[in-house]
């Protein structure tokens, strides 16, 4: 692997009419187009910033591929440096091993997982990108993942598992007879009962847990990292407690709303590469109308 020293691997950081309508009005931003963080993006100051996968990091991504503190970049002038601070997996720009290097604007770099790369944007062009990120990334109604984020997302884990050997669990909620509570108090409340569950899930679950509304009704969830059964129904059963306990008010009547469970465990083997993420779903799927069967308000899986 080649291991560069120093080098300029792209034309020195400089804004010239081509880049932004508004040269004065531009900011360097670091983006993250690829990896568990993709679409993040950090607003660069001047001097000098670190990357690493600990809080402490000025730019914290989320990366087990990236050390604590990975490397920095410093913002001198029209300059962007980029110094590897002795990571174990490197850093590398266009490809090539680095110690430190000079950055142009949209050279891709790889830290871990994760690539990156730097941009300059003005601050009316970030605003409506981020409006379109968040409405291709979240559920409109509860703020939570949509189903299409959080299918991106799980695909990429089912791959990590895989590879190494790990356990996967693929939760799924509803609320119980949730027709009832449109017909009786209106889509609002109904939306209201929606919203407040998305609330009690990301209360309950640990940071790194993805959470999503699936669709109408249903929510989805996958615990990341090494999980267990005996770990899974607890925190199935702590979110369903959450929610019966919970009183709704609606036009002075009191309701108790309360959600059925299922979930899946699967050990996937890298050697079965076959099972799919639709796979663990429709498990998970099933287990949920075993709850429904027996009486809902209750947690169930096919084990």
């Amino acid at each position: 692997m080649q291991y560069t020293e120093s080098v300029n691997l792209g034309r020195t950081l400089t804004i010239d009419s081509d880049e932004c309508a508004h040269p004065d009005s531009c900011h360097p931003y670091l983006t993250i187009f690829s990896g568990n963080s993709i679409c993040r993006r950090h607003k660069l100051g001047r001097g000098l910033s670190t990357i690493g996968r600990s809080p402490e990091a000025d730019i914290a991504i989320n990366d087990d591929g990236i050390s604590r503190i990975h490397c920095t970049l410093e913002w001198l002038g029209d300059v962007i440096t980029v110094e590897d601070k002795g990571s174990t997996n490197g850093t590398f720009v266009d490809g090539c091993r680095i110690s430190r290097a000079l950055l142009s604007p949209g050279v891709t770099f790889q830290l871990g997982h994760s690539l990156v790369r730097i941009e300059y944007k003005a601050d009316s062009e970030i605003r409506q990108e981020e409006s379109l990120v968040y409405s291709a990334t979240f559920d409109a109604l509860t703020g939570i993942f949509n189903r299409h984020h959080f299918m991106k997302l799980a695909s990429m884990e089912l791959a990590y598992a895989a590879r190494h050997g790990m356990p996967v669990g693929i939760i799924m909620a509803d609320i119980d007879e949730f027709k009832t509570v449109n017909d009786s108090f209106g889509h609002q409340s109904g939306d209201f009962v929606l919203s407040r569950f998305a609330n009690i899930l990301v209360e309950n679950k640990r940071t790194e847990d993805l959470v999503a509304r699936y669709g109408g009704d249903e929510f989805i969830i996958l615990p990341r990292g090494d999980a267990s059964r005996e770990a899974i129904y607890a925190f199935c059963e702590r979110i369903r407690y959450a929610l019966e306990s919970y009183k709704f008010s609606f036009d002075r009547s009191s309701l108790c709303v309360t959600t059925s469970i299922g979930f899946h465990l699967m050990q996937i083997e890298h050697k079965d590469p076959q099972v799919s993420l639709s796979d663990l779903i429709h498990l998970a799927d099933k287990a949920l109308y075993r709850a429904k069967e027996r009486g809902r308000n209750r947690t169930e899986s096919l084990d």
